[in-house]
């Protein structure tokens, strides 16, 4: 390049590298403008026939050579022209108004488990079964169900609209501790106040006396309603425990007692080594003798032999006879130590034994009552007696009978003779 010749600068002051818009001043120089490159014509860019993605135009082909002036270098393609994609950035900003919603209204992680319930409280009306109850939850989410742990380990849950449990196949007088958790899907309380409730051991019902006699007394009884058979009953009187019986029995007989006495017992249920409380006391009583001890009697003369006698009719008198009762479970036969003290008369005393036969008492002895001249009878005592009125536990409040005398055939010397007689006396007295 010859050195005269002036280089204009690159790109032209007040040109944007290919068209000018400046003007030349008045007097001065036009600068050198050089023609315009047309751009490649731009090809139909499609996606099914290219590969490439729709917004990516073809590359053109190599652009024909260009005269330029000296010391100008090859001409600068411009940027091929880009189409605006705004729906890619409306769409990722929807997408990110409806995560940043969905956070507001689908946040349940945001909400604090429900409160612990309160208020548990525990009881047993049952030997084999207790009952929960407890106050409905308050503060935080809404509970769906509750669970409920027994010694802490679940037995079990209900719908939050039920505020009751009843836990059942426990045994008599076992303790147990109950809690409640609130529930709302996976979310739980913390677990509530304990209750704890031991199971009840309900005594015996319904003791009665079923049988007694003179020296035996049988009383029975029922197992509670409120509980299982148990393993065993105890017997206690007066404090003591007497006997043990199977829990399948519900009786029991005692025996050797004295007659005329009560007697008071209780009995106890047992399911291992749990017991209940001695039931309602029982009293019973033996069978009291007819008569007994020193026993007043009034005696009136009925009938005699006949003109002559010693004694008339209606005539009468007071002694006191003593009677001794030998009782068994059987029987109670009595000794009676009784006497014969008509007025104006030696007092005659004899001992009859009296046995037991539908409810009266007879028997006979023989003593030496009566005389034929100056000779003294053995004669023969028949006695009958029976309770005339009411009867208490056996004992007689009054009674009456009959007594008779009867004297032998007696013969007096080897001429005389006493023909037999008999005297018939009405007895009656009250009991002992």
């Amino acid at each position: 390049m010859p050195e005269d010749t002036a280089v204009p600068p690159w790109p032209p002051t007040g040109q944007d590298g290919f068209e000018s818009s400046a003007r030349p001043e008045a007097g001065g120089t036009q600068p050198y403008v050089p023609p315009a490159i047309p751009l490649p014509a731009e090809q139909p860019a499609r996606a099914e026939q290219s590969g490439l993605p729709p917004h990516v135009p073809q590359q053109a082909g190599p652009m024909p050579p260009t005269s330029l002036p000296p010391g100008w270098g090859a001409p600068v393609p411009a940027p091929p022209r880009r189409r605006r994609r705004v729906w890619p950035l409306v769409l990722t900003g929807v997408l990110v108004f409806g995560v940043v919603a969905g956070l507001l209204v689908w946040a349940p992680w945001n909400t604090p488990p429900p409160g612990a319930p309160a208020a548990v409280v525990a009881t047993s009306s049952t030997a084999t079964s207790a009952a929960v109850s407890w106050a409905v939850s308050t503060g935080g989410a809404t509970p769906d169900h509750y669970i409920i742990l027994r010694d802490g380990t679940q037995i079990g849950s209900v719908p939050a609209g039920q505020t009751s449990f009843t836990d059942k196949g426990l045994a008599p007088g076992s303790t147990h501790e109950y809690t409640i958790i609130a529930a709302a899907g996976t979310r739980r309380s913390s677990d509530s106040v304990e209750a704890r409730v031991t199971t009840i051991t309900p005594s015996p019902v319904d003791l009665a006396g079923v049988k007694a006699t003179w020296t035996t007394v049988t009383f029975g009884w029922s197992p509670s309603p409120l509980g299982p058979t148990p393993t065993g009953y105890v017997i206690y009187s007066g404090g003591n425990d007497i006997a043990l019986v199977p829990g399948t029995t519900n009786s029991y007989d005692l025996t050797g007692l004295a007659p005329g006495h009560s007697y008071q017992y209780q009995v106890v249920a047992r399911w291992g080594n749990s017991a209940s409380a001695p039931s309602a006391p029982l009293t019973v009583s033996t069978l009291a003798p007819p008569l007994t001890g020193d026993v007043p009697v009034n005696v009136k003369t009925v009938s005699t032999p006949g003109p002559g006698a010693s004694l008339h009719v209606g005539e009468s008198w007071s002694d006191t006879w003593q009677f001794a009762p030998h009782c068994t479970a059987a029987s109670c036969p009595m000794t009676a130590s009784a006497d014969l003290a008509a007025p104006g008369f030696a007092v005659t005393d004899f001992t009859i034994a009296l046995h037991n036969s539908g409810g009266a008492y007879s028997g006979s002895t023989t003593a030496q009552i009566s005389k034929c001249s100056t000779v003294t009878d053995t004669d023969t005592v028949t006695l009958r007696i029976a309770a005339k009125g009411a009867v208490t536990n056996g004992a007689w409040n009054a009674w009456s009978g009959t007594m008779k005398v009867s004297a032998p055939y007696t013969t007096v010397g080897t001429q005389y003779y006493c023909a037999a007689q008999s005297w018939t006396f009405a007895v009656s007295g009250t009991g002992s």
